[in-house]
């Protein structure tokens, strides 16, 4: 992939994807950082942890799952304990993410001086609205360090198995630049969820000036991309991305139900002669969704993607690495609902050393998985190899019946709307609806007991009814 050097002519390749990113992310280019690639959730508690016992001018913390568990008590200990020494700690989640910590988690830490909000919070009046989540994961601290990625407050991310192997996720520390984006990118947030950041706590509306606390500037090219709800940012860096790529295209994904344009995409790189791989969780901590995975397999393996199922207890990173050169960490699922309802975060990198070091970690990713090869051993339950499973059919996701098959349907259509520049009203009320569709779905694959009845009767009775119509309209002696 092109790198894009300052001095760059107008009209040079480099300049041009340069244009491109920055037009599709809204994301610019933001040179003179330093990074840290963190491997798994030990690695990032440790680094978040000291970064917070470390500040003296504010601590901001966001992100969309909290556990009170060992894990979230070190952290609200953490954040009460600066908070108490008069240090300015916010804290943003999100209610539906962490819908299972007790109300006395956040009260404790208002106590000690934290001030604490969520996000979004479902409502009656506009429950429509309240499919939209927080999904990011954002620390901010003192203006000089960011992090972000996808690691969560819950001790599952220290989980190991008993093959010794980790729940892997992965996440990047940010000194330079970059930092002033992520902490534009939580002000925002705050704001939205109510009154905004004092003055002194926000850095410049033009972030740029930022540099290490150290004054020893980094090397990486790096931006901030924000995917907000219907704006499709991830969605078009990542089809972008792809067209970019030459020679090497890795992908990790805790729930890779990708979307037909992207799907595409991936297939037509792969037929191209790209090398495209795919790491996924051999164990889903949403079985559904691993189901999900698995129907997509098919076509992806016949036209050339090799797909790895990493045998630890969980593969949660979103992480791309292209050619050895631009890296994407991030909080952003390749899935539909993620692209249309979630704000999400993503760090875009152009930096060999750094991509480089991401492609090690692919690496090993790839000696402890298990390579799911075409017509090979390891095959669903039904002992139907991957590939036959592929012919004749035209989308990876269509090939499973029931909610895969409606999910891939449901997820291009509602890109589809939401792309539609035309007809606003229709287009709102059209997404909605299947937005709704959409949650319905997944509530039906996480929850089958409390929906199969009634969408078992809703089949039911559209099946009747298509009977029904199918033997009003036979032919008779009088018709043709």
């Amino acid at each position: 992939m092109p790198t894009v050097p300052a001095t760059d002519a107008l009209g040079s390749p480099g300049a041009r994807w340069d244009q491109a990113l920055a037009r599709a992310g809204h994301a610019p280019r933001r040179p003179g950082n330093r990074l840290t690639l963190l491997r798994d959730g030990a690695a990032t508690f440790d680094q978040w942890l000291a970064r917070i016992a470390g500040a003296r001018r504010w601590v901001h913390f966001e992100n969309y799952f909290f556990m009170a568990d060992e894990i979230g008590r070190r952290f609200a200990d953490a954040l009460s304990e600066k908070a108490r020494a008069g240090v300015p700690v916010r804290v943003i989640y999100d209610p539906v993410g962490s819908s299972s910590v007790p109300r006395r988690y956040w009260d404790d830490m208002r106590r000690a001086g934290v001030e604490v909000r969520a996000a979004n919070p479902p409502s009656l009046l506009t429950p429509l609205a309240g499919l939209c989540r927080d999904h990011r994961k954002i620390v901010g601290v003192d203006g000089v360090y960011a992090s972000t990625g996808g690691v969560c407050i819950s001790e599952a991310w220290v989980q190991h198995a008993e093959n010794g192997l980790v729940y892997r996720d992965t996440a990047v520390g940010i000194e330079g630049p970059a930092v002033a984006d992520l902490e534009l990118a939580f002000a925002r947030m705050w704001a939205t969820v109510g009154p905004p950041l004092p003055p002194g706590e926000r850095l410049d509306e033009t972030p740029g000036d930022v540099a290490p606390a150290d004054g020893h500037p980094g090397s990486a090219e790096a931006r901030v991309a924000l995917q907000a709800p219907g704006r499709l940012r991830a969605l078009r860096i990542m089809e972008l991305a792809i067209l970019a790529a030459r020679d090497r295209l890795w992908i990790s994904d805790p729930y890779f139900l990708s979307t037909p344009r992207l799907s595409r995409a991936l297939l037509e790189a792969a037929a191209d002669g790209v090398d495209v791989r795919v790491v996924v969780p051999a164990t889903n901590d949403h079985p559904s969704i691993g189901a999900l995975e698995r129907a997509g397999y098919g076509r992806a393996l016949d036209a050339g993607v090799r797909i790895f199922e990493y045998l630890g207890p969980m593969m949660h990173a979103k992480t791309t690495v292209i050619d050895g050169h631009w890296a994407r960490i991030g909080s952003t699922n390749l899935t539909a609902a993620n692209f249309v309802t979630s704000w999400d975060l993503d760090l875009l990198v152009d930096d060999r050393p750094f991509a480089e070091e991401l492609e090690a970690l692919f690496e090993h990713d790839f000696a402890h998985s298990r390579a799911i090869e075409p017509g090979g051993t390891h095959r669903p339950r039904d002992g139907k190899p991957w590939g036959a499973r592929s012919a004749g059919r035209r989308s990876p996701l269509r090939r499973a019946p029931g909610v895969p098959a409606s999910f891939s349907r449901l997820g291009g259509e509602l890109l589809r709307v939401a792309r539609e520049p035309s007809r606003p009203r229709r287009r709102t009320a059209t997404a909605a609806a299947g937005a709704t569709t959409i949650l319905a779905s997944l509530l039906a694959a996480r929850f089958p007991r409390l929906l199969a009845w009634p969408l078992a009767a809703v089949g039911t009775a559209l099946g009747a009814s298509r009977l029904r119509r199918a033997v009003d309209d036979r032919p008779t002696d009088e018709g043709g």
